[in-house]
């Protein structure tokens, strides 16, 4: 009797299992569909495309949108590192597509490049050298098949040195370069980050978070240590953000939301954007904590743009304002984005679109040098 009623359990919990899982595939079906409506691409010169390209000895996907294929490239280089942004970009780019034909790339190591390659490979493949010379070629990617000379870029946090390595290295190959969240000097960032939070700390009374602060000294270590980063981190965000208004952009609900209803990610891209995140941070990050732009040199030959938040949490603007003191470029342009923090193309969407269109996409004409 005990064991048909075991049977006859297991059975039920079986069945509720499937129609949980199904019910839950279903209703990211659903979402997806809405999403995919949403964001469907009606212009009969429009392109919304994904696919896997083989860049640097594997295969890399890129994601390419906009209302008119014969609108200037713009190519969004994410940040993390391995922080996908083809599924999290519907939250802040369908404006930009109306002027932009927009690139999203998954790194190496990232959700759905992390997911089509031996993990091998990639481990024994990921360095920031080798990071550079992937930026290159997916630059030349969209430059080719559209018969474009230049195209616009974009680097945000990690993808900013991507970026302006690439600004320099490379000026031939863009119009003009925009560093958001731009990172300089990992190290020095780190340390007055670190300084700037505990100021706020023991201004605002904040005992918990002097207590944890004061403990993890010396900050920055002098070799990495993800605890301590972890702390440091915590109360960077929560002491110099912005002021809130309305969802941020690092809320984990939210984020969740987007994936799950990404039309271009299945459940399985969604554990995956975790487990790719995790995978580029643990091999990245120690050679991150050495990175210092300012070895590049102070000369540009490309227009050179700072779109940056004032309250800033992660990559100080103090120093990126000093920074772009420096340098010269044939034209330069600093905007602060006076409500923002890390991410001003999401927390400040209509300014920052503005500024795309009317200080950065003008350059499509502009030829440095000649072209």
């Amino acid at each position: 009797m005990i064991r048909k009623i075991f049977k006859y359990v297991g059975i039920a919990v079986a069945c509720l299992v499937v129609v949980v899982l199904s019910s839950a595939l279903l209703y990211g079906k659903c979402l997806q569909y809405k999403v995919a409506e949403e964001r469907a691409i009606s212009s009969p010169t429009g392109i919304n495309s994904l696919e896997a390209v083989r860049i640097g000895g594997i295969d890399q996907w890129i994601e390419v949108r906009g209302q008119n294929v014969n609108n200037p490239i713009l190519l969004f280089i994410h940040g993390g590192p391995g922080i996908a942004f083809i599924p999290l970009g519907g939250a802040f780019q369908g404006p930009w597509e109306k002027y932009f034909t927009v690139v999203q790339w998954d790194q190496r190591g990232a959700r759905k490049t992390y997911a089509s390659n031996d993990k091998e490979l990639l481990r024994k493949s990921m360095n920031v050298s080798r990071m550079e010379q992937d930026t290159l070629d997916v630059v030349n990617y969209p430059r080719n098949p559209f018969k474009r000379g230049k195209i616009f870029v974009l680097g945000h946090s990690w993808g900013s040195i991507l970026g302006l390595w690439l600004a320099h290295e490379h000026p031939d190959l863009i119009f003009a370069y925009v560093g958001v969240g731009q990172v300089i000097n990992t190290h020095q960032n780190d340390d007055v980050a670190y300084q700037d939070a505990l100021q706020q700390a023991r201004k605002s009374h904040n005992e918990q978070a002097i207590k944890d602060l004061e403990n993890i000294v010396p900050y920055p270590p002098p070799n990495v240590d993800g605890r301590k980063e972890s702390i440091a981190r915590n109360w960077e965000g929560q002491l110099l953000g912005p002021p809130p208004s309305g969802v941020a952009f690092t809320d984990g609900k939210r984020i969740v939301s987007d994936l799950v209803s990404a039309p271009e990610y299945s459940l399985a891209d969604v554990y995956g954007f975790l487990r790719g995140t995790s995978f580029s941070l643990n091999i990245l990050l120690p050679e991150m904590w050495k990175i210092d732009l300012n070895k590049l040199g102070s000369d540009f030959r490309a227009p050179i743009f700072f779109f940056e938040g004032r309250y800033d949490q992660y990559c100080r603007s103090s120093l990126i304002w000093e920074y772009s003191q420096t340098i010269k470029a044939p034209q330069k342009g600093f905007i602060w984005f006076e409500n923002s923090g890390h991410f001003p193309f999401f927390e400040e969407q209509q300014k920052f679109r503005d500024e795309l269109v009317q200080e950065v996409l003008p350059l499509a004409n502009y030829r440095p040098g000649g072209d």
